[in-house]
């Protein structure tokens, strides 16, 4: 396994251990010691090993010894040990004057493609699954320990049936009603593509490069099921493009009758479970969120990171999207193992994004001034990305955000525009009451691409030929345009209005609308909901 060679602190707030590391020495009259060797009796050296749930950890010497000092200061039930390469191994306490033995077993050094994943939930059995093993709610279920509801509420429980994803793939719904030339499958309907890389990546590893999301059962269906997310060993960052998704990762599926999990924590025992550094690191999410296609960056959330000052403080994804709770102190229940841990270890599993609108405000901060000189009404606003470790929007291209600067005079009528902005076509062309600001003084922020060829079109149509712009990121494209906001990054704008003689009172309303999508994909006249409001200010001025 690729194992960064100095591990940084996990779960604890342990110290930062390294190979030239010695044990720690037990600092009073009585300590926990012991041995940690192999299956077949070798000793281990370098081996973290700790007082369960505790802080208290020290590093096996070259001859597996080590020594603990007793400082009960939880409710630890055993002393752990692992090192990379392992399980986590561990010995049950009874007093501090014994010394205990841990074995640790090696890893599977393999991948076995033929085994099945493991539910969720019971309710979501099939033949694509393991019917013998326990599916993920049997460990983590109770109100308590909320790991398997919050999953569920997230987008990644939803990837493989969520309807807008599937209506873009097959070309709109009853739900999501698309321009009747807009959908992957319109465009390419003799391949299945590669979306399922991401949405699918169960069915994507079972039928590479053939994968219909249409055409996924049972545990497939589950998006980005736990089982699948805890087996990862290795990302390869594509930067050529070609193998996006669950294609760019390595696992380590156990054979047939055993088990095996990575995760964060490197004290998890009893259990088939191994620590591994790539779960606290964005790395492990570049998969999905760095994607080339036709060599041009679509998806580029990761490299957006890496260019931050995120990346350089250390500050990962994981630390907001899995930011605990503060409340929950189990993760998994006793009787499997589970202990009593301090809320701040344990990582939420809502992995909360746009559907989440107290997070989305707090990446963006804005301010707003207006003010009148003579016959001229200036506003000015002014965007800063300060929360967000990546570009604001982000994610996929169709996502956007409409700046919208309203200004009135006391009857309510609009005030002509003389100088600033105005919001582009993409945000909508029609009546304004269904979401379409194009032409309106504010500005729109997204990387918009083009297509530098023309695509055949659904035959219904008749034509032969289906522009779309922006175009959509599954066909041939260039960036035009990226006016989004980076880390760390700001946006300032001015709109001047005309007040005329008779006009005393200015009523100014602002607005920043977050958009899953291109509102002009839609019919002028359709239904398009969805928006989410980053910021609103009301002022109202006299002369």
């Amino acid at each position: 396994m690729d194992f960064v060679p100095v591990l940084r602190a996990v779960a604890f707030g342990t110290l930062v251990l390294g190979s030239g590391c010695s044990p720690l020495e037990p600092s009073g009259p009585q300590a926990f010691t012991g041995v940690v060797e192999t299956l077949n009796g070798q000793p281990v050296a370098g081996a973290l090993v700790r007082l369960q749930g505790t802080s208290t950890s020290t590093v096996t010497g070259a001859d597996g010894r080590y020594g603990l000092p007793v400082q009960l200061d939880g409710a630890a039930t055993h002393i752990t040990a692992w090192k990379e390469g392992y399980y986590i191994g561990g010995a049950p306490l009874a007093s501090s004057n014994e010394s205990y033995l841990i074995q640790l077993k090696a890893l599977p050094t393999g991948d076995n493609p033929e085994y099945r994943w493991l539910p969720a939930r019971t309710s979501t059995r099939s033949v694509a699954s393991d019917e013998t093993g326990k599916p993920c709610e049997t460990c983590h279920h109770g109100e308590a320990l909320p790991l398997v509801r919050e999953w569920e509420s997230s987008a990644h429980a939803r990837a493989a049936t969520n309807p807008f994803f599937l209506a873009f793939f097959n070309g709109g719904s009853r739900d999501v009603p698309l321009l009747p030339r807009i959908g992957y499958r319109l465009d390419f309907p003799g391949s299945a593509g590669n979306c399922a890389n991401c949405h699918v990546p169960a069915l994507a590893l079972r039928r590479p490069y053939d994968a219909d999301p249409n055409v996924a059962t049972g545990v497939e269906r589950e998006g980005v099921l736990c089982d699948l997310c805890h087996k990862v060993r290795q990302v390869e960052v594509d930067l050529a493009g070609g193998r996006a998704g669950v294609l760019s990762l390595a696992f380590t599926r156990p054979a047939q009758g055993e088990q095996m999990f990575f995760g964060p924590y490197d004290d998890v025992y009893p259990g088939p479970d191994s620590l591994h550094p790539l779960y606290k690191d964005s790395r492990y999410c570049a998969g999905c969120h760095h994607g080339l296609f036709w060599g041009v960056p679509a998806y580029s959330e990761f490299a957006e990171w890496q260019a931050s000052a995120y990346a350089e403080k250390g500050i990962h994804c994981q630390d907001c999207h899995m930011r605990p709770d503060g409340k929950t102190s189990q993760f998994a229940v006793a009787s499997e193992g589970g202990i009593v841990r301090r809320p701040e270890t344990i990582p939420s599993h809502k992995f909360p994004g746009r559907d989440d609108l107290a997070l989305m405000r707090s990446g963006i901060e804005a301010e707003s001034n207006a003010l009148i000189q003579g016959d001229r009404l200036r506003v000015q606003v002014r965007l800063r990305n300060t929360g967000a470790g990546h570009h604001v929007p982000t994610g996929s291209p169709m996502r956007n955000m409409v700046l919208l600067v309203e200004a009135r005079d006391a009857s309510g009528r609009l005030l002509e525009q003389v100088d600033g902005e105005r919001i582009p076509q993409w945000a909508g062309e029609g009546p304004e009451e269904f979401g379409n600001y194009a032409g309106l003084p504010g500005k729109g922020y997204a990387k918009i691409l083009s297509t530098p060829v023309a695509y055949p079109a659904d035959p219904r149509l008749g034509d032969g030929r289906a522009p779309i712009y922006p175009a959509p990121h599954w066909r041939r494209f260039v960036v035009e345009s990226d006016d989004r906001i980076p880390a760390g990054g700001e946006d300032a704008t001015a709109y001047i209005f005309r007040m005329g003689p008779e006009v005393n009172t200015a009523h100014v309303r602002i607005q920043l609308l977050h958009r899953r999508t291109f509102r002009i994909w839609f019919e002028a006249e359709a239904k398009f909901d969805g928006d989410l409001t980053l910021f609103e200010r009301n002022q109202s001025l006299q002369r």
